[in-house]
């Protein structure tokens, strides 16, 4: 499984709108998930695995790579691709990290994010070396899977210590300098600490993709769609066109659909898509007229 050609994102292919699956609650069936979002115009899928570990889910058993070929089948067959998946827990976690790993390049999915190890012996890592020593060491077992399965592992900047500067995260991933790991962008964690999007000119290397979500600042992760919080995306465009970001709008604001009753989600999914899609003009072209991204 080791042919990424058809999986992983190349440079100067156009950007593809994608969405996290997480905008349907745990247990929502996955090919009704895929139906409609295909249906609204989504172009890619980000599977969200992290909410698919309870008892009994597909994941968690036996057959889970049966189920995987399946939706990867009904995905591709929508014209809405698997192309990026999310893991539970954190490097180092084992089994289900590596789990997950092997599902992301069944579906087909290029790229997993796996979350970096935040604490040690129950302390939030704080400095910088440290935290890159200690997800060197955890990130080994999933950078041999990665390769394994085909996939490109990412990490990702967090909301606590050490996790919460991309330029930490950045430097690990330099470090530990392989194809099959790169990082995440989270432009809503980095706007809950007041970190500018000017600090990916200032990260070793650029991120291989992100999560595109809004909030209000001062530590509130709220995962909004875009332009209905205080994220600055001029200033998020200008900076990812500035370090050649090439991958695709990948939004995992979810909040908002996940708040909403089950008949009002296409509505808000319209609305999230319609915020991509001037995200994906604006990237494309810096014309005034692109800019700024209303809100409503």
């Amino acid at each position: 499984m080791k042919d990424t050609s058809d999986r992983i994102k190349k440079a100067g292919t156009p950007k593809r709108i994608v969405t996290t699956t997480s905008v349907f609650e745990p247990g929502y069936p996955a090919l009704k998930a895929a139906d409609r979002l295909a249906s609204i115009g989504f172009e890619g899928l980000d599977m969200a695995l992290d909410y698919w570990t309870e008892p009994g889910s597909p994941f968690m058993e036996d057959g889970y790579r049966k189920w995987a070929y399946e939706l990867r089948e009904h995905a591709e067959k929508l014209g809405v691709p698997y192309t990026h998946a999310h893991a539970p827990g954190e490097a180092g976690n084992g089994g289900e990290v590596i789990r997950a790993i092997e599902t992301a390049g069944i579906l087909g999915a290029g790229y997993i994010v796996v979350h970096p190890v935040v604490r040690e012996n129950g302390e939030i890592i704080e400095t910088a070396e440290r935290f890159i020593d200690v997800n060197a060491e955890a990130y080994r077992a999933c950078i041999d899977a990665a390769e394994k399965y085909g996939v490109v592992v990412l990490s990702e900047n967090l909301l606590c210590g050490a996790s919460t500067d991309p330029r930490i995260v950045s430097e690990l991933v330099s470090k530990l300098a392989s194809p099959y790991l790169g990082w995440c962008f989270d432009t809503g964690h980095a706007n809950c600490f007041g970190i500018l999007p000017s600090v990916l000119r200032e990260c070793s290397c650029a991120p291989r993709s992100l999560h595109i979500q809004d909030n209000n600042g001062a530590g509130n992760d709220e995962h909004l769609i875009p332009g209905d919080g205080t994220v600055d995306w001029n200033s998020v465009v200008e900076n990812l066109m500035a370090v050649n970001y090439t991958g695709d709008v990948v939004l995992e604001a979810h909040h908002q659909c996940l708040d909403a009753q089950d008949n009002e989600r296409d509505a808000v999914l319209f609305r999230l898509l319609e915020s991509a899609q001037r995200l994906r003009r604006m990237m494309e072209n810096p014309d005034p007229s692109n800019r700024p991204l209303p809100r409503d």
